[in-house]
């Protein structure tokens, strides 16, 4: 266990050290050089603003601070921009003969543009409209799903937006498939808009409820007017919603739907905050499993890794009569930028055949 333990801490702390170098002082040493002012950054002032960083990013671990969260983690996105453009530039001029100094200014143009493209995206919403038939159904149904919002990483004012976005759909009920909130200060006032939708809602447990306390969460979300599906199902004349925790185990799905008593008479939605264990949602009869948790990658190229731990991190997939869904998520994690992704609000219109 204690092996366990401490393999888990190196791992991570080892993550944190490359990702600040690679993010937050790369990019800079880079480009000083590149400009030929390579004195600003000699070896003992990068090793010390390394040094600073980590410790500030460990300091942030502990803090409960909204300003030192925007900083750090608007620089962070900032930086994997500039650290994607330098290091492909830096891989050119292995075997080019380059003009690094214009390289480097093209950079910090080309750079701004997309940085400024990312903000500007990060705050619009869209709206995803998707279509279900079944012979079961003998009423229309309007669903909308929302997924990892994060409120803390982004403000109430978005929220708001987000809430006025629903209503004007005029849904019949409303889901939230987890990561709703990010951060442990997050309080009632904060999420208070969501008393002013005008459906019921749902809601599934994403991560980041687990990280945030769930003792504490639970009830803030109950409170105002959040019916929270904890291994639960809840009939809707038609319609059957169930609601499970997320988890790490990969099993998860498979385990507590069989505990769940599923009405074959109704058409089932899944909530579920990632996206595993379709393949028992197939298995059990599962009409629609929707999920989040991906963001798409969020900025571009990360989504080439996100696809390396998750199969399907986007869109609508079926298999046999069971159709997955995985939104690209209403808000942003960490920096408040998109790029390659949008914030999506999903439009669910359920009915008979015919």
């Amino acid at each position: 266990m204690l092996w366990k333990t401490f393999r888990r801490t190196a791992l991570f702390w080892t993550f944190v050290l490359l990702a600040a170098y690679l993010v937050y002082i790369y990019p800079i040493q880079r480009l000083t050089d590149w400009l030929n002012y390579p004195a600003l950054l000699n070896l003992s002032t990068i090793v010390g603003l390394w040094m600073f960083v980590a410790a500030i990013l460990w300091l942030s671990f502990r803090s409960s601070s909204r300003l030192l969260e925007l900083i750090l983690y608007n620089w962070m996105g900032i930086g994997f921009v500039f650290f994607c453009l330098c290091f492909i530039y830096d891989l050119l001029r292995l075997e080019l003969a380059l003009n690094d100094y214009w390289a480097a200014v093209g950079i910090l143009l080309a750079g701004s543009c997309v940085v400024i493209y990312a903000f500007a995206t990060a705050q619009r919403l869209s709206c995803k409209r998707l279509e279900f038939h079944d012979s079961r159904l003998t009423g229309r149904y309007r669903l909308v799903q929302i997924s990892d919002v994060h409120v803390g990483s982004r403000s109430v004012g978005l929220l708001r937006n987000i809430v006025a976005t629903i209503n004007a759909l005029h849904p019949d009920l409303i889901v939230i498939t987890g990561d709703f909130l990010d951060a442990k200060r997050v309080g009632s006032q904060d999420i208070a808009p969501l008393k002013d939708l005008r459906a019921p809602v749902y809601f599934s447990i994403g991560n980041h409820e687990r990280y945030a306390g769930l003792d504490r969460v639970v009830p803030m979300l109950e409170d105002a007017g959040v019916v929270v599906l904890r291994s639960q199902s809840v009939n809707i004349a038609e319609l059957q919603l169930i609601g499970i925790d997320d988890a790490e185990d990969q099993g998860q799905v498979r385990r507590e739907l069989g505990n769940i008593d599923l009405d074959q008479r109704c058409f089932k939605v899944l909530l579920y905050h990632r996206p595993l264990g379709w393949d028992a949602a197939v298995s059990s009869g599962i009409d629609l499993m929707l999920c989040g948790h991906t963001h798409n990658g969020q900025i571009f190229p990360f989504n080439w890794l996100v696809r390396r731990q998750f199969k399907k991190i986007h869109g609508l997939h079926t298999q046999s009569n069971c159709h997955l869904y995985v939104s690209p998520g209403t808000g942003t994690w960490g920096p408040a930028m998109r790029l390659g992704s949008r914030n999506e609000v999903t439009c669910i219109d359920l009915s008979g055949v015919g």
